[in-house]
């Protein structure tokens, strides 16, 4: 099914080229405006879209690149280290303590280191983000030290 949709995906990519191809043949000389309005007719994308595409047809010869990822690589950090170790800090108090506090005592926390030193603190669900990879990382190691003391001598 996978190929199946990526297959969809070329296809139209190509649709969108040889319409801008046939286009541009078709209409040499005509203004860039007129050429957007026929290509948003022929298509049914934005103006927008339509200019991307112009602009991308016009430097390289395709549309787009039909592999190409849109957004942050996975597992990319996005806070500069100082807020990055507020959190580290923070979470590592909040695990340590036997009966933990609700989340929004750590959220407070982290959100008052922050403005002590004049950081925008971060989003709340950045904050869970990190707690859930804590505990997977806790977790993992409960799972390697279990597994080492079951090995036989």
């Amino acid at each position: 099914m996978e190929g199946n949709s990526e297959q969809h995906i070329i296809g139209a990519h190509q649709k969108r080229e040889d319409a801008m191809r046939h286009l541009l043949a078709e209409a040499e000389g005509a203004s860039t405006k007129t050429l957007i309005e026929q290509l948003k007719s022929r298509l049914g994308v934005s103006r927008a879209t339509a200019y991307r595409m112009m602009k991308s047809f016009r430097t390289c010869g395709a549309i787009s690149s039909a592999s190409r990822s849109v957004g942050r690589p996975k597992g990319a950090r996005s806070l500069d280290p100082q807020r990055e170790q507020i959190i580290e800090t923070a979470l590592a108090k909040f695990v340590a303590e036997v009966e933990r506090p609700p989340f929004s005592v750590l959220v407070l926390e982290i959100t008052k280191r922050c403005c002590e030193k004049s950081l925008r603190p971060p989003n709340w669900r950045t904050i869970r983000a990190r707690l859930r990879d804590m505990d997977e990382r806790a977790r993992a190691a409960d799972r390697q030290r279990l597994a080492e003391s079951e090995e036989p001598r």
